[in-house]
């Protein structure tokens, strides 16, 4: 679950004090999400998944849920570059439908069925298999799937979440500091203007991941039918978990 950590924080009150160019691109990071025109059906249903394994956000209303996917469409719709790429790697719009054609195929072979309809045990062992650099599919054949994992998928979804004014005030971000500046000088503490941090709050998370790291792994089956559905797997952690690149 995702914990008030900073329950006064309110990044979006402070906008007054930035420029208008610095509010235009934060507003519109959570008011005007782009459609989709990249990725076809298939690829979005897959991507929305990903999105929702990699940083799940439950129990949280849905005009403060953070739209992942649409920003990554977005960013291939405009073949948009960072500017460098690894040389056993295509460009990035390429390299996203690979990777979740990638994922289909993983999830058909180990569980009969594609990604985005698979259990959260079932969308674990996919996603472990690719982190592992070993999962099953023609495409990992000529795309690096730890590579793909860390440089592209993490990367990506990541970068879109922690952009965006929900996730600041989750993790007590201040926002933008320009044109006012920063004004606490004294080792770190936070400024006058952001929110201070709930340690019992903080104190739970931590007893949370713990339980998470020691507690048995049981079986989970999916929702669709057929042998492939019901066979034994292992589910994540009683609390539902994201996955990264180091679990």
């Amino acid at each position: 679950m995702i914990r008030d950590r900073f329950p006064g924080s309110d990044i979006l009150a402070q906008r007054g004090h930035w420029d208008d160019a610095t509010r235009r691109v934060v507003l519109d990071r959570v008011h005007n999400i782009p459609p989709f025109r990249f990725f076809d059906e298939d690829e979005q249903r897959t991507l929305e998944a990903l999105c929702e394994r990699v940083l799940p956000q439950p129990g949280r209303p849905a005009a403060r849920r953070v739209r992942i996917a649409p920003w990554i469409d977005e960013r291939c719709s405009n073949e948009a570059h960072e500017g460098f790429r690894f040389d056993d790697m295509p460009p990035g719009p390429e390299a996203w439908r690979l990777g979740l054609r990638g994922l289909d195929e993983t999830a058909r072979a180990l569980h009969g069925a594609p990604f985005a309809v698979l259990s959260d045990g079932h969308q674990g062992e996919v996603l472990d298999s690719v982190r592992r650099g070993e999962p099953p599919g023609e495409t990992w054949r000529t795309l690096p799937p730890r590579r793909w994992w860390m440089q592209v998928a993490l990367r990506e979804i990541t970068g879109v979440y922690y952009a965006h004014p929900t996730a600041w005030d989750e993790i007590g971000f201040g926002g933008p500091a320009y044109p006012r500046g920063y004004a606490s000088l004294n080792r770190g503490a936070p400024e006058p203007w952001e929110a201070r941090e709930d340690l019992g709050a903080r104190a739970a998370d931590e007893a949370e991941r713990r339980a998470a790291a020691t507690a048995p792994r049981t079986a989970e089956p999916d929702a669709e039918a057929g042998p492939a559905a019901t066979s034994a797997a292992t589910s994540d952690a009683p609390a539902r978990r994201s996955i990264g690149a180091a679990e």
